[in-house]
């Protein structure tokens, strides 16, 4: 897997197909294992929705791990590979081996550091931030918040083994190494699968959170033979006066604050706000932003990471018009593909709900209040994939300080609707939904327009004139498929197969008949890809 490098006399028209290849056939990789994860994520979701439906002891599990999410994630997660990433990969375009290995190893051992002592302190203060007005349970019933309480000690060891495994999925990454990474998604539900099936029977939501801490530590020894075959080498050592790790320390800083206000105002808002709106509330937001997270996982994130390091590469050569053409090619394909995803949420989201989930515990009552939140998180599918490339294109300039600017007054909107939609005679935990949605909407368009006026343009209009056809497009899509839901008025499975066949149909017909590229482009990746090998 070669390194995608881009030199000052490369010409536009010779690096630039060979450039979009690789970011295609990256994404289709990544893709593939996401395509894979989501499989095995729906029979992990099935399989808890079975044992524990929407009841108190799922709203436990769910409030308990939103903090161990938020501190993974600001610490170890998009934090530390926004900022990791970009100067990683100019030592491996230096060819600089020692460098790159130490810097990796520096990072590791003082993220490990870090992250276990700040889970230290959240196993201890766990009582505080669950039962104060502002924590993320204050209108639990009593035996609800100790139960949170003690699965958020549990859930804190998963947090510390992601710290380590995620800075190799960014090293991994960096090398354009994408197929090992793509697989952790697949182990990790594996993990809470094992745990919930031999487990949950005798300890019973215990057996979720020490699933979860397997699947963490699966997720970080499937990337190990990764390591083993670049021949990167570890060195027990922190040395602070290596100018690499300390420009990954101030790139990481303001990443930091802008994932906490991003990932607060999701997980602790909805728990915050959810724990007093009535039981199976705060459970119904996690199974529908889990359904939303699919699609947005599969376009939004896996073009996002398979375009950052060929985008780190081109801001480093400081090529602006590769870097222009590199956003406006991955805005146009996600929202090609997310508006369609969007309304097959709208349209098909309840017999989806049905056939996945119903079933034990999970009840009828369940299915719909997983629906009425689903139906709001599908605006936050297209706003969520939208920031995932253009908060990339901000990270491959080794800027994180502006996104944080950002995110501060987004975060503070989506705060402010969130507690004005989310009352009981208003939208109640649909509104909760919303709010995210259009909070980042907001943020992903102040971002383009900084990106529009820092590089002169961002290919404004064919991205708008895309998505227009790309709307038209999926509006006519919905049309068609509920008007076969309302003339065969089908079984969920029935429902799914074949709106899901109509819808897919119409959509690609009318998008080709519009002309929007990027239909024909994953495509053509496949097809070159195949030809490719068959010439070798």
């Amino acid at each position: 897997m070669g390194q995608a490098t881009t030199t000052a006399t490369d010409s536009p028209r010779e690096a630039d197909p060979g450039r979009a290849g690789r970011v295609a056939r990256s994404t289709l990789i990544v893709m593939g294992g996401t395509v894979a994860s989501m499989v095995v994520g729906l029979i992990r979701q099935r399989i808890i929705a079975i044992q524990f439906g929407t009841s108190n002891e799922f709203d436990a599990f769910t409030a308990a791990n939103s903090i161990p999410e938020l501190l993974f994630t600001m610490m170890a997660g998009g934090a530390l590979a926004f900022a990791f990433i970009p100067v990683y990969t100019e030592l491996l375009q230096k060819d600089d081996r020692p460098g790159s290995d130490r810097l990796l190893s520096q990072v590791i051992n003082l993220i490990f550091i870090l992250v276990a002592a700040a889970s230290l302190l959240v196993a201890l203060a766990a009582p505080t931030l669950v039962r104060a007005p502002w924590g993320i349970g204050p209108n639990f019933p009593f035996e609800v918040q100790a139960l949170t309480i003690q699965l958020m000690r549990v859930l804190l060891l998963s947090t510390i083994i992601f710290s380590v495994s995620s800075i190799v999925t960014g090293a991994l990454h960096a090398r354009q190494h994408f197929l090992l990474p793509a697989i952790t998604p697949v182990m990790y539900s594996l993990g809470i699968i094992l745990g919930t099936i031999f487990l949950a029977p005798r300890i019973g939501v215990f057996g979720l959170a020490w699933g979860a801490v397997l699947g963490a530590g699966l997720h970080l020894l499937v990337q190990i033979p990764g390591l083993i075959y670049y021949r990167v080498r570890w060195y027990p050592t922190l040395n602070f006066n290596n100018p690499a790790l300390r420009r990954v320390a101030i790139l990481m800083a303001p990443r930091i604050v802008d994932l906490l206000m991003a990932r607060a105002s999701i997980d602790w808002i909805n728990a915050n706000l959810g724990s007093g709106l009535g039981e199976g509330r705060v459970s119904a937001l996690r199974y529908a932003y889990q359904l939303m997270n699919m699609p947005w996982t599969l376009i939004g994130t896996a073009i996002g990471i398979a375009v950052f390091p060929t985008m780190a590469a081109l801001a480093a050569n400081r090529d602006v018009d590769a870097q222009r053409r590199a956003l406006s090619g991955s805005l146009r394909a996600i929202l090609t593909l997310t508006l369609p995803a969007a309304a097959g949420l709208l349209v098909l989201g309840r017999p989806i709900i049905q056939l996945l989930y119903e079933g034990g515990e999970f009840t009828a009552d369940s299915t719909m209040l997983v629906y009425y939140a689903l139906q709001f998180y599908a605006i936050t599918l297209i706003s969520q994939s939208m920031l995932e490339v253009v908060v990339r294109a901000f990270a491959a300039q080794q800027d994180t300080l502006t996104p944080l600017i950002v995110s501060f007054f987004t975060t503070l909107l989506n705060v402010g609707l969130a507690i004005w939609l989310a009352q009981p005679q208003r939208l109640a935990h649909g509104g909760l939904a919303l709010a995210n949605g259009i909070a980042v909407g907001v943020e992903s368009l102040v971002g383009l327009t900084i990106l529009h006026i820092r590089w002169r343009g961002v290919d404004a209009r064919r991205i708008l004139l895309d998505t227009g056809k790309a709307a038209v497009s999926a509006l006519v899509m919905m049309a068609a498929v509920v008007g076969f839901l309302r003339v065969l008025e089908p079984g969920a499975l029935v429902a799914i197969a074949g709106g899901g066949v109509i819808g897919v149909g119409v959509y690609f017909a009318l998008a080709l008949l519009l002309g929007i590229e990027e239909v024909r482009t994953i495509p053509a990746a496949v097809l070159g890809r195949f030809t490719a090998r068959r010439a070798a």
